[in-house]
């Protein structure tokens, strides 16, 4: 057996399991953000929940509510306290699985893993997704 066919066969493992650690990882961390926006609009933490939004929902929200983040994502309909049950993620796409219904979708940017939508909710063909926040 030639050094390069040794070197695939103990390389290419290591590459599949990095990689596969990497999604768990990743999957990880967006149940966690998640958990955490919804823990803060348990409890009436207006600030804490924007901090895990995504700036795209900050501004989209601020822009619609016509009033700070803080205030405006106390009074949306999501659900307050959910944890994810599951999580599944796409390069720097994700979404948490909800208990119920609901979904959170998240985007990976440099600060991490955001809310880009949430109180999401199935729909329709044309439109998978109807979300109370972002989407």
């Amino acid at each position: 057996m030639g050094a390069i066919a040794r070197l695939t066969r103990v390389a290419l493992p290591l590459c599949l399991l990095a990689a596969g650690c990497g999604t768990a990882a990743k999957e990880d961390d967006v149940i966690a953000v998640s958990d955490r926006f919804h823990a803060a609009i348990a409890a009436r933490d207006g600030t804490a929940a924007c901090a895990e939004l995504s700036a795209n929902a900050v501004q989209t929200l601020e822009r619609q509510e016509k009033r700070p983040c803080r205030e405006a994502v106390l009074e949306l309909d999501l659900p307050a306290g959910a944890r994810a049950s599951a999580a599944e993620v796409y390069v720097t796409s994700g979404y948490a699985q909800l208990t119920g219904s609901n979904v959170a979708f998240l985007d990976e940017g440099p600060a991490g893993w955001k809310v880009a939508a949430a109180g999401c909710t199935p729909s329709s063909l044309d439109r998978p997704y109807d979300c109370e926040l972002g989407g």
